[in-house]
């Protein structure tokens, strides 16, 4: 694990609203692992989680986050469905109809918003904390980056900063401070890496909580640990106490995950226990491999096409990843498609008995004479084809040595993601 010292190593929080629960979750993870970073940049949501965490109060934070609905947040909910609100930045003919709304209703009302963070965020208790606290916001309407450090904010407008970064425009209202208007600092940068390095970090951590990830240009960096969310987290307003416990969880795991306490990539395996897969693992990149060769050689793969499989599993996995990380992948889309509770770690035996109990392996083996009929195109030409049960038939279909004939072959290149997971259960069930 990288050596990191408190004074020279920053975290970022990103913004994503009802989704912060998972960057508790990742600060309870580090402060496991003794990192505790002694500067702190936030976004938004982030930025009250960041100020909470500068002020020595994760466990008030950890009580808001298991109890926080969205009538804390803004007043008059009936009406307001969560997921349109942040659905509305993806179309932007909704937006417009929104935004001239705006103009004759300001907004939602947040003053629920403005007494939550009265109630937990103790400004003269941060300025006496040895953190360094700074957030991002947007100066309104030139659109430029405002990035404020806590020392540089007149006393008693801490409050009304934190207000400014989360001002999620047009759907909360924009906040005055002095002449100038402020909205939602992610509108310029939700995961401000760089506020973090320009401002002397020599490591950066940063949670990536947004719907759409931030940047890309960091992952490789040496100084810098960037984490995205390995599950989508819910939407903008979407505050539930069982979502938010689900996404702490997964913020925790993500993060131990990330300084190699735990094994995986979209779930969370323990170490030592993933380990003792080598052998099982290797063997089945070699089976991967020859069954590649073998689509190749059918016509099914052209020799452009020839690492298909392998690339289904690459998509998802880092540079320098070895075989047990290949292996564990490909039993995490078994587990995606089976829809395996993330929120939690595994031993593999419990892995793959709750993959087993999610797909419907009697009814695919019920099914296998027609199957070897020939009907199997049926599975995937259904109106909305069902892919649990796809793989468990692809899979009973492999245990007869049925699935490379002339006929399926063809159909299975077009759907190497459902092929991969079926040679997986293969391999472990």
């Amino acid at each position: 694990m990288l050596r990191l010292i408190p004074s020279e190593t920053a975290l970022v929080l990103g913004g994503g609203g009802a989704k912060g629960a998972y960057e508790i979750g990742a600060i309870e993870a580090l402060d496991a692992l003794g990192i505790r970073p002694m500067t702190v940049c936030g976004v938004s949501v982030g930025a009250l989680n960041a100020a909470m965490y500068a002020q020595g109060r994760m466990d008030t934070a950890a009580a808001l986050w298991e109890n926080i609905s969205l009538s804390d947040v803004v007043a008059n909910v009936e009406g307001i469905v969560p997921d349109d609100v942040e659905a509305l930045f993806d179309h932007p003919d909704k937006l417009l109809d929104f935004v001239k709304n705006y103009a004759h209703t300001k907004g939602m009302d947040t003053a629920p918003f403005r007494e939550l963070l009265e109630r937990n965020v103790d400004e003269d208790a941060l300025r006496r904390s040895p953190v360094r606290f700074s957030l991002v916001t947007t100066r309104f309407p030139a659109m430029t980056m405002v990035e404020k450090s806590l020392a540089d904010m007149e006393p008693g407008s801490l409050h009304r900063w934190l207000m400014a970064s989360a001002s999620c425009f047009p759907f909360f209202p924009m906040t005055a401070i002095g002449a100038e208007r402020y909205i939602d600092g992610g509108f310029c940068d939700n995961t401000p890496v760089g506020t973090a390095l320009r401002g002397g970090a020599r490591h950066v951590i940063a949670i990536d909580i947004g719907k759409h990830r931030s940047h890309e240009q960091y992952d490789r960096r040496p100084n810098v640990t960037y984490i995205r969310a390995s599950h989508p987290l819910g939407s903008l307003l979407g505050f539930d106490a069982a979502r938010s416990a689900k996404n702490r969880i997964l913020g925790y795991n993500d993060v131990m995950r990330a300084f190699g306490r735990l094994r995986g990539t979209k779930y969370a395996f323990e170490t030592g226990d993933a380990q003792a897969l080598y052998a099982r693992a290797t063997d089945f990149i070699v089976q991967l491999s020859k069954i590649e060769a073998i689509l190749q050689s059918t016509g099914a793969l052209t020799a452009r096409d020839g690492g298909q499989l392998f690339g289904v599993l690459e998509d998802g996995l880092a540079p320098g990843a070895d075989a047990i990380d290949y292996f564990l992948r490909a039993c995490e889309l078994c587990a995606e498609i089976a829809a395996v509770e993330p929120a939690q770690v595994f031993t593999f035996a419990r892995f793959v008995d709750a993959i087993r109990m999610n797909l419907p392996l009697d009814k695919a083996e019920s099914m296998l004479d027609s199957l070897l009929g020939g009907r199997i195109g049926v599975l995937f030409t259904a109106p909305q084809p069902d892919r649990r049960l796809i793989i468990a038939c692809l899979y009973h279909l492999l245990l007869q040595g049925k699935l490379f004939n002339a006929l399926t072959v063809r159909v299975l290149a077009s759907f190497p993601r459902e092929l991969l997971c079926a040679l997986t259960l293969r391999a472990i069930l």
